[in-house]
């Protein structure tokens, strides 16, 4: 039995990334948000709109190529691929500076593959972000007790702090940053209020986590402060 050692540093998620992305050269993972897409844009928080604003360059890739095509003609998104995150290394994109993985990697069938084929589509130096639910919410757990699972009916994985290090480390990443982030949405208000308080208590039972990886093979993972 190992011991990590969790963050205790909250960040406002959009914030967080939109930072990381400024002035770089951007691949976006899941860039489409399917099925959200036009629901995204309507309200005005599709991702990767507010990423091509702040980075030097920003292209998106996708599996859901009805989406694509609607984002190409409907609203004239350029810089889109359609393409399958698990093998990146087939996608001829070119290499980035930063690769954008939010909310994506508890959808896939093969993390590990996903993380194998990254490097093909990093500069050296260049970072990969990773956000996901966090296994330890508190909001999610407590309908355990009532028979209920609270989940996303396309999520097949969890991950913890320690477990998305440890998954990572295996395929070369040293973890450059972690930090909890919280539920945005005020809808519906009952779970909204109470992730709010667990996470006054720890920002580690939360919603979600953060995770800022570099390719450095012979560096041992920490947190940064």
């Amino acid at each position: 039995m190992s011991h990590f050692r969790i963050p205790r540093s909250r960040v406002d998620r959009l914030r967080y990334i939109l930072d990381a992305c400024a002035g770089r050269e951007v691949l976006h993972l899941g860039c489409a948000d399917h099925p959200y897409t036009r629901e995204r844009l309507a309200d005005g928080s599709w991702l990767h709109a507010a990423i091509g604003r702040v980075a030097g360059r920003c292209v998106g890739v996708d599996a859901e190529a009805e989406a694509l095509d609607w984002l190409r003609r409907a609203r004239g998104v350029a810089d889109l691929i359609e393409g399958d995150v698990e093998a990146l290394d087939r996608l001829n994109a070119g290499r980035f500076d930063l690769v954008v993985a939010g909310e994506i990697i508890e959808h896939l069938a093969n993390p590990g593959r996903f993380l194998a084929t990254v490097p093909a589509v990093l500069k050296p130096g260049g970072r990969l972000l990773i956000t996901t639910a966090n296994a330890f919410c508190l909001r999610r757990a407590l309908r355990i007790p009532f028979g209920v699972e609270s989940v996303h009916p396309d999520h097949v994985y969890y991950f913890s702090h320690a477990t998305l290090a440890a998954l990572a480390r295996r395929f070369g990443f040293a973890l450059e940053a972690a930090h909890a982030y919280r539920l945005p949405n005020r809808r519906p208000l009952v779970p909204f209020l109470v992730e709010r308080a667990a996470s006054l208590i720890t920002p580690n039972w939360g919603e979600g986590i953060v995770h800022l990886y570099v390719r450095a093979p012979e560096r041992a993972a920490t947190v940064a402060p």
